[in-house]
């Protein structure tokens, strides 16, 4: 243990010579053991203490101790250290003492700290006085001199009474005395409200804080005084302010008691203030809101965040409930911490945005009910332009074909007579014309009602309309100025290129059409980052999606807005019958919508119309350029059995005379059932099916399937105007197999049959 000390500790037998040195004498003093055993421990005291503290050893070499004294030592390089001693003699086993042992305490560091502590005392702007129990001032600090206007060296010594106003002198010697004698008392009192007297007479009013230091002459009270003067007076304007405020302000204690109010709160809530002072907060809210502005208080107090808003229902004196909106903020008083509540009656407003809120749900609930009632609309317009492009597809093919077999007749006749011929031939040809006319037409319909079977691909837009700028300048013709611009990096879409190029040139058509006298027609593509839930599209776009935007502009006649809110419907059209169908629009509609985009019409008489279409932007990469595909056969082709299933009896008796008439073997069958029959029988011979999509009984996705399980390997084709079965799933079946759509040409026909040939 003695080996293990931070402090010295030296034994010295009966005449003072060192028998004893632990480490830490080695540390302190400089002297190792060997060079100070059995030397004169006087070699180590300075001049000016020698005797005294050599009076000290001899007192405990007569058996009586000595603690705490201050001193010096000298070290080795002869320097003075500063040391706190204890002396206690060393008895022999008889009783005798033997030699006495000194423990010593370096203060080099304490001493430091004294004088930071010195310096703090002089820096702190609170007066700060030292007491020790007969109620004399030990120590003041220069800020204690100040306030009370006596100058350095007059109060040390003193009696502290003489600081305190005469009216609470008495009380402040008595609460000193009690302190010094109780330590529960200690315990309990840290801080009190004092009235301190000025050298000149006046009375200043204080806030103190006690502390206690013990020291070796025994224990101090120090007393740290803040003058609250200027504090008071602030108060004083403060309460002014308060009371000309017309709003309600409240101030709430920790304990949930209010403490202050001004007249906008006596006014608000129908009390005096003297009936609120005192009480509990809570006793004027309902009792369904008591917890959660409990908890809201509590928090405040707490929270780092000294500033707040609550909206709360309180009770008036009459039993009125007044809804108010309360800024509350964490307010310092200077002894404590209050929550000061800035109230206001929002009744008025509150009804006006019930008001407000009722109207815009009732005009929400109006808007909702026409877009459904126009997306119903539109989408019994759709079912019925599917059903119809379905039909006429169908009779289109039957015209489309047996012109095309008595074209071949013809041809072959007017080879040796043209002169009869030929006037047959360009009837079949107008026959041909109007059977594409008819063709363009449904697929309009069926794009409209979202009904087409489309191949959608990840497009680049910039080359899109790069590729399209030479069409475009053919549409709008020499009347028309065209401007195009789109902005670098365009994202990528996911949409068939064929409906891409559609949109626009149909959007560009109708602003040529829109100036009849000619103008300029405004093309321009940029990026949207964040879509906003805008009610002017078709649908509202999705918050927080990425959409390509495109917009076509004209500075045309323009549109009222009731005619406006038909422009997308089909066969809807304000121009002469002979100038257009009133599908453009309509079949715009159909392909933003199936690619999950929006569309926005801003039109006005006068004004001109812009269309905005927005698609969503894709996060697939786009595809590598691609090679053109190599030319199928058209001489020498390996004829193969084809399986042709369509429950129309002239598209199938047509479509079979083209083949035969080419060379090829073909096994027909009105529908599923049937065609299954034939490959069962004829599985070894089959090469290529060629089917309808719409069918009774089995649509031709479901055929393929089955007769794929019968023969696999199987090459397939589907025919069809109307390709909802196989657009009915996500993502659409089938996709990789070719679509032949009606009405086809003999040499579309041949050119797939060819092409599934090559594959196979």
């Amino acid at each position: 243990m003695v080996k293990s000390a931070a402090d010295a500790i030296v034994g010295c037998d009966a005449q003072g010579r060192i028998t004893a040195w632990n480490p830490a004498a080695e540390r302190i003093y400089g002297y190792r053991r060997d060079e100070v055993h059995r030397q004169p421990v006087t070699m180590m005291y300075p001049p000016d203490v020698a005797e005294r503290d050599w009076q000290v050893f001899q007192k405990a070499l007569r058996g009586n101790p000595t603690t705490q004294i201050r001193t010096t030592r000298l070290r080795k390089d002869g320097t003075r250290v500063p040391v706190r001693m204890s002396f206690a003699p060393i008895e022999g086993v008889d009783g005798s003492v033997r030699g006495v042992v000194s423990v010593a305490h370096e203060l080099t560091g304490e001493i430091r700290s004294e004088g930071r502590m010195a310096a703090l005392l002089e820096a702190t702007p609170d007066a700060i006085v030292g007491v020790n129990p007969g109620g004399r001032i030990v120590f003041v600090n220069q800020a204690c001199q100040q306030l009370l206007g006596y100058r350095p060296g007059e109060l040390v010594g003193q009696q502290a009474r003489m600081l305190f106003a005469e009216d609470t002198r008495n009380d402040m010697i008595a609460l000193r005395e009690q302190l010094f004698t109780d330590p529960e008392l200690r315990a309990r009192t840290h801080t009190l409200a004092t009235r301190l007297r000025h050298r000149d007479g006046s009375v200043l009013s204080g806030e103190t804080t006690l502390s206690w230091l013990q020291e070796p002459e025994g224990l101090l009270l120090i007393a740290a005084t803040r003058d609250l003067s200027e504090l008071q007076r602030a108060e004083s304007r403060l309460r002014a302010q308060l009371e000309a405020v017309p709003d309600a302000i409240t101030g709430v204690d920790r304990q949930g008691r209010i403490v202050l109010i001004n007249q906008g709160t006596e006014q608000l809530l129908g009390y005096p203030r003297h009936q609120l002072l005192g009480r509990p907060y809570a006793v004027l809210l309902p009792d369904e809101e008591q917890e959660r502005i409990a908890q809201f208080v509590a928090a405040l107090f707490t929270s780092p965040q000294h500033r707040a808003v609550v909206y709360v229902d309180v009770i008036r004196a009459d039993g009125v409930r007044v809804p108010t909106e309360n800024t509350v903020t964490l307010f310092d008083t200077g002894t404590d911490n209050i929550l000061l509540v800035v109230g206001r009656d929002i009744a008025d407003r509150k009804a006006a945005e019930l008001a407000r809120t009722r109207l815009a749900e009732q005009l929400e609930r109006q808007r909702t009910e026409q877009a459904m009632l126009r997306a119903q609309r539109l989408e019994a317009l759709g079912q019925l332009a599917g059903g119809v492009a379905h039909d006429f597809n169908n009779l289109l093919a039957i015209i489309s074909n047996y012109a095309d077999l008595l074209g071949d007749e013809v041809t072959e006749q007017a080879r040796t007579d043209p002169g009869r011929w030929r006037p047959f031939m360009d009837d079949l040809t107008k026959i041909q014309e109007a059977a594409q006319r008819g063709a363009a037409l449904t697929q309009q319909l069926l794009t409209f009602s979202r009904r087409d079977l489309h191949r959608p691909r990840v497009l680049a837009p910039a080359t899109v309309l790069d590729n399209l700028r030479p069409l475009l300048r053919t549409v709008v013709g020499k009347n028309h100025q065209l401007h195009i611009h789109a902005t670098a990096e365009l994202w990528p879409v996911l949409l068939d290129p064929g409906q891409l190029e559609q949109v626009l040139v149909n959007l560009t058509v109708n602003a040529c059409d829109a100036m009849p006298d000619g103008g300029l027609v405004r093309i321009s593509a940029d990026n949207l980052p964040t879509a906003e839930a805008d009610p002017l599209y078709q649908p509202v776009p999705e918050p927080g999606q990425r959409y390509l935007r495109i917009q076509v502009s004209d500075a045309g006649i323009g549109m009222p807005a009731d005619v406006a809110a038909h422009a997308f419907e089909p066969f809807f059209t304000t121009k002469p019958k002979s100038q257009g169908a009133g599908l453009g629009l309509a079949t715009v509609h159909g392909v933003v919508g199936q690619a999950g985009g929006c569309l926005a019409l801003e039109s006005a008489p006068g004004t001109g119309t812009t269309v905005t279409v927005l698609l969503p932007a894709t996060e697939q990469p786009l595809p590598p350029a691609n090679r053109p595909d190599a030319d199928p056969q058209t001489e020498g082709d390996v004829q193969q059995v084809i399986l042709l299933v369509d429950d129309e009896n002239g598209v199938r008796e047509s479509t079979a005379r083209m083949l035969t008439r080419h060379g090829y073997r073909v096994l027909s069958a009105p529908d599923g059932p049937n065609a299954l029959d034939l490959a069962l029988r004829h599985r070894d011979e089959i090469g290529l099916l060629l089917t309808d999509v719409l069918m009774p009984q089995m649509h031709g996705g479901e055929l393929a399937e089955r007769i794929a399980e019968l023969i696999p390997g199987i090459q397939v084709i589907f025919m069809s105007g109307y390709a909802e079965p196989l657009l009915n799933t996500d993502p659409p079946a089938h996709s990789a197999i070719p679509l032949l759509e009606k009405p086809f040409t003999t040499a579309r026909l041949l050119q797939a049959v060819r092409a599934a040939a090559s594959r196979s």
